[in-house]
C-alpha cells in the first residue's frame, strides 16, 4: 500500500508538466488581443507564437517545475508564468502591459537622395520553413553596416524564392549589435508585413515608421502566419540567399536567443536608407 500510495504520487507530480499549456493574449490597457507573441521557456528551446487574435498552445512536457515561460512582445513589458507556481491545468488570460517609452529627440535631415545596404545579387540557394506549425516563430535576418548615425531607414526589401501559400506574414525587426552579438530591438512597436508573392523581391516602405539606425543593425524577418490549401505534407516558403557572403541571425522556433555567424551565401534583404 505504501509503495502504491508513493507511486500515485510520482505519476501526479511528473504528470504536471506532461500536458499543454493554452490560453489567450491581451493589452492590458485596451483590453485588444494580441497577434504573434513570442512565447518561450527560460533556458530551453521550447516555445512558439501565439496565433492571429491571440490564442496559443505550448507542449511544456518537458519542462520541470521551477522552469519559466514567457511572454515577450515589442513595445510591451515582457510577463512571466512560474510553473511551480501556476495551476497549469486551467485556460490562461495573459494581459502585457505596454511600455512607457520615452523619447529622445534626434534631428534627422531628410534629403531626397537614398542608397542601399545589405545583400541585393541573388544566387540559387535558398532557406526557408518546412512544417507552418513546428517552424512558424523561426527567424532569418543579415547584419547590416555602413549606416550613417543617426539615419532614417526608408524602406526594406527581401525575396521570397518559393511560396506554395495564398499569403504569408512576416514580423519585420531590427535589433541592435553589442560586443558583436545580436541584442535587444531598436523599434517600439511590431511592423508586420502580408504578401502573396510566389517568387520576387517584397518591398516594404517603413517612410512613416520613422526607424532611426545608427552604424550596425541586424534586419529580420520572422515567419508568423499563412493561408491557404495545405498540401499533402506541408506547403512549401523559402527566401532567396545572396551571391555576396555576411553574417546571418538565425533563431529557431522556440529558441530563446539567435546566433550571428558568417555564411558565404547570406540572406538575400537589403534597406535603403537617406543621405548621399
Amino acid at each position: 500500500m505504501k509503495f502504491y500510495l508513493l507511486s500515485l504520487f510520482i505519476v501526479i507530480q511528473f504528470g504536471t508538466f506532461g500536458q499543454t499549456i493554452t490560453g489567450r493574449i491581451f493589452d492590458e490597457a485596451t483590453g485588444e488581443s494580441l497577434d504573434y507573441v513570442n512565447i518561450r521557456v527560460v533556458g530551453k528551446n521550447i516555445g512558439g507564437i501565439s496565433a492571429k487574435g491571440g490564442e496559443f498552445s505550448i507542449d511544456v512536457s518537458k519542462t520541470q517545475k521551477n522552469d519559466t515561460l514567457k511572454f515577450s512582445y515589442i513595445g510591451y513589458e515582457t510577463f512571466s508564468l512560474v510553473f511551480g507556481k501556476e495551476d497549469l491545468v486551467s485556460r490562461h488570460i495573459i494581459k502585457l502591459k505596454p511600455k512607457s517609452t520615452e523619447l529622445n529627440e534626434v534631428t534627422i535631415v531628410t534629403k531626397n537622395e537614398f542608397h542601399q545596404l545589405g545583400i541585393q545579387k541573388v544566387d540559387r540557394k535558398y532557406t526557408g520553413w518546412g512544417d507552418f506549425e513546428s517552424l512558424k516563430g523561426r527567424i532569418r535576418g543579415l547584419l547590416i553596416e555602413g549606416a550613417e548615425c543617426p539615419v532614417k531607414v526608408k524602406s526594406l526589401s527581401f525575396r521570397i524564392n518559393h511560396n506554395e501559400w495564398d499569403s504569408v506574414a512576416f514580423r519585420i525587426n531590427f535589433l541592435k549589435v553589442e560586443n558583436g552579438r545580436p541584442s535587444e530591438t531598436i523599434l517600439d512597436k511590431n511592423i508586420f508585413v502580408v504578401t502573396s508573392k510566389k517568387h520576387k523581391w517584397v518591398n516594404i516602405d517603413l517612410n512613416d515608421q520613422n526607424i532611426i539606425l545608427c552604424n550596425t543593425v541586424i534586419a529580420t524577418l520572422e515567419w508568423v502566419d499563412a493561408w491557404g490549401k495545405i498540401g499533402e505534407y506541408s506547403n512549401m516558403l523559402t527566401l532567396s540567399l545572396g551571391k555576396d557572403g555576411g553574417y546571418t541571425f538565425s533563431q529557431e522556433a522556440g529558441q530563446e536567443f539567435g546566433s550571428l555567424l558568417f555564411d558565404k551565401n547570406s540572406l538575400a534583404i537589403y534597406i535603403e536608407v537617406y543621405g548621399d
